[in-house]
């Protein structure tokens, strides 16, 4: 069973970049769409329907908190959809290069390129994340891993 109590929490660090970046793959659909009118409304209404689906992709997508949890670390993504990550799993939690953000073999939740954290896992893919508080957050993610690996309650 999962448990409710909640360690700490923080909420993402959000770059400059992230709004033009994710707004401009929408605007070139739209873009895209409004010249297709012209030649093909088929084509026109997908270039639409993509525009509308990419922006219901990244409100999905973008993380929106990280919740550490007595036995799991929560990142929450958009509505109800969220990602966890036993603490049991995590062999350690790092600071990582800001270039992880862009290039990382494994999951990456980077909305900045500073206050990168790297997850280690022994299973699963490792996961990029960046909070806000990025020293506060680190220490109580270790503090619950040891505690969670030990087998006592924080």
């Amino acid at each position: 069973m999962k448990s409710t109590t909640l360690i700490y929490e923080d909420v993402p660090r959000y770059d400059s970049w992230l709004r033009p970046l994710t707004s401009g793959f929408i605007f070139i659909f739209l873009l895209l769409g409004l010249i297709c009118l012209f030649f093909s409304t088929e084509l026109a209404i997908t270039m639409f329907a993509l525009a509308v689906f990419m922006a219901l992709l990244f409100a999905a997508i973008i993380p929106r908190r990280f919740q550490i949890y007595e036995d799991r670390l929560r990142i929450q993504l958009g509505g109800p959809i969220a990602y966890n990550i036993p603490l049991k799993h995590i062999n350690e939690a790092r600071h990582g290069a800001s270039s992880d953000v862009w290039i990382y073999w494994g999951i990456r939740f980077g909305t900045s390129t500073a206050n990168v954290v790297e997850i280690v896992r022994n299973r699963g893919m490792n996961t990029i994340i960046t909070p806000t508080h990025f020293h506060e957050f680190l220490n109580q993610l270790n503090q619950a891993v040891q505690q969670a690996q030990t087998g006592n309650t924080v």
